[in-house]
Order: C-alpha cells, then sequence, then structure tokens
C-alpha cells in the first residue's frame, strides 16, 4: 500500500548526499514504518468505493417509511436489488438527501467520481466537513446502483479519493531521521542507530547489552530517540489503526481496493 501524503525533511549531510534512488526507497521504508507505528492516522492513502447503504426494511432509522412530505430517499438494498429506501427527517434521524454521500473519511481531496462509466466533473461537486460529497450543480447522485458491473461500466457509481491526514512537521522530520538511518544502514558504515538483533557483546572485558530490533517494533518504538519521542507523542496508547465506528444505521460503501 503506497503512503503519500508525508513528506521527509533532513538536514543530515547522509540525506544531502545519498542518491535520488536511495533517497526514495529509505523515504518511502521511512513513511511505511511510521504510518504503522502510528496507527495509520497520518498519511494518504487512496481508496476506491462504491456507495451503498443498509436495507430500509428493518431500519432503526425513525421516521415515515412512507416517505412522507419529510422523507428522503436513501440507497438500500430491497428485494437483492440496490433500490431506494425512505428516511423520515425527525428528531435523532441521520437524513440526507439525494445530492447527499457519506464516504469513510476522513476525506482528504477527490481523485474522481464515475457514474456509468462517465467521469463527473470535478465542478460539480465538493468535500463537506472531510466525510459528504456534496453534489452542487443541481443534480443527484445515483440514488441505485449494480455492484456486480465493472467500476467504469454503465449502472456503476465509483468514487476514488485520498483518504488520511498530511503528516504535520514534527512526522516529516521524524521520518527524515528514520530515513538516514536507513541509509547508513545500507552501507553499513557501522554508525547506524537502528539496531540489530544482537543481544550483547563482549570485547577486550566489556559487556554490552543491546536491544533487540524486533523487541523495538514490537513495542511500537524504533530505537531512535527523536523518532520515538514524536511516535509517543502522537500515539501514547500505541493503537494499531483508526478508530472506527460500527453501527447497523450507519452509510455503508462497498470497498474495492
Amino acid at each position: 500500500m503506497s503512503v503519500v501524503g508525508w513528506d521527509v525533511v533532513s538536514s543530515n549531510p547522509v540525506w544531502a548526499d545519498a542518491t535520488p534512488e536511495d533517497k526514495a526507497r529509505a523515504g518511502e521504508l521511512a513513511v511505511h514504518v511510521l504510518w504503522s507505528l502510528t496507527g495509520r492516522i497520518f498519511g494518504l492513502v487512496e481508496s476506491t468505493v462504491r456507495p451503498c447503504f443498509g436495507p430500509r426494511d428493518g431500519s432503526t432509522y425513525r421516521g415515515t417509511a412512507g416517505g412522507g412530505s419529510d422523507a428522503y430517499w436513501w440507497p438500500g438494498l430491497i428485494n437483492q436489488t440496490w433500490s431506494v429506501g425512505g428516511c423520515g427527517c425527525t428528531p435523532g434521524c441521520n437524513c440526507v438527501g439525494p445530492s447527499e454521500v457519506a464516504l469513510p473519511g476522513p476525506v482528504h481531496s477527490i481523485v474522481r467520481v464515475l457514474v456509468d462509466g462517465e467521469v463527473v466533473p470535478a465542478s460539480a461537486y465538493r468535500i463537506k466537513n472531510s466525510r459528504w460529497l456534496i453534489r452542487v450543480d443541481g443534480m443527484p447522485w445515483p440514488q441505485s446502483q449494480n455492484l456486480t458491473a465493472g467500476d467504469n461500466a454503465v449502472g456503476a457509481f465509483t468514487v476514488t479519493y485520498l483518504q488520511g491526514i498530511e503528516a504535520p512537521l514534527g512526522g516529516q522530520l521524524a521520518a527524515g531521521d528514520l530515513a538516514v538511518e536507513f541509509l547508513r544502514a545500507r552501507k553499513s558504515d557501522g554508525r547506524c542507530k537502528i539496531p540489530d538483533r544482537a543481544i550483547s557483546v563482549s570485547r577486550q572485558g566489556v559487556d554490552i547489552q543491546m536491544v533487540d530490533a524486533q523487541v523495538l517494533f514490537e513495542q511500537g518504538l524504533t530505537g531512535i530517540a527523536s523518532v520515538d519521542q514524536w511516535i509517543a507523542s502522537v500515539n501514547p496508547h500505541k493503537i494499531k489503526s483508526r478508530p472506527r465506528v460500527f453501527s447497523p444505521d450507519s452509510p455503508r460503501v462497498a470497498r474495492i481496493r
């Protein structure tokens, strides 16, 4: 999985002297490691989804299922086909109109939207609250779709977007420090601060206890003070992934990739 939106910043001469190819490899590795160790909160990942929603029948949405004057239509699975369901807008009901679609957030930017295989112009929609895809050209989003059709086929509604939060400056500097150590390890010049798998060394009567790198990574650390301090500041509880809320009434999408 490629992670973007995370610049690698370093003033270290090792980084400045590295070739573009080595910088790209070390930087990508550093970013991916930090993305994982910080709970996959920072960094942008491209996601492609097919908006779909739960069935109207048996829904716990409150309101008139018949769709009175105060009802909005919401896509739902009815009789094994993707069609529409009703949701009355009474207090506590999470209703939206036909021009609004909820996407798994946070939504950073839209790459493209396809309806029936045709690209919807970017001027026709906007992002609201880093989650909602709002159509602003007076047209509704498709109220049903065929999930068995290809992404760019007739009957399909596909949204590709960048999901996540760009890394702050502290994360960019941490990525630079970690990338420098990866470059040093690649050169094997003996100055790399990343500990290897050795746990003890005895030389000339001196015993040195070392830290197992695998143990550090299992604890969510790297062994580099500046990097570990930043990791601890943004992920003190060592979460493995972004928290999610699951509810049978929440809008859903079919995640393609």
